[in-house]
């Protein structure tokens, strides 16, 4: 998926603007929600997912959607990456 498709997606399932956010390396973040859903896709690197639901790996070209009030935590691979991101108010 290209980011105009990522775009095009997000406004679809009624998502606002579409945001830029790089990040290096870094520890695992404390598990946390928000009161937002939150549409992502990787651009680059390795982005590791934990949720009551299990651990799952996103990599370049990957897709995650956490609805609002999820328990996730977070950690970025050792080479950082970068990704775009939607949210979504109640």
């Amino acid at each position: 998926m290209n980011e105009d498709e990522f775009r095009k997606l997000a406004i679809e399932k009624g998502y606002g603007g579409v945001e830029f956010r790089e990040v290096g390396p870094g520890p695992e973040e404390e598990m946390h929600a928000h009161e937002h859903s939150v549409l992502s896709l990787v651009l680059s690197g390795k982005f590791t997912m934990t949720t009551d639901k299990g651990t799952k790996v996103f990599i370049t070209g990957d897709l995650c959607e956490n609805p609002a009030g999820t328990m996730h935590q977070e950690k970025t691979g050792p080479e950082g990456g970068s990704f775009l991101f939607a949210k979504k108010f109640r």
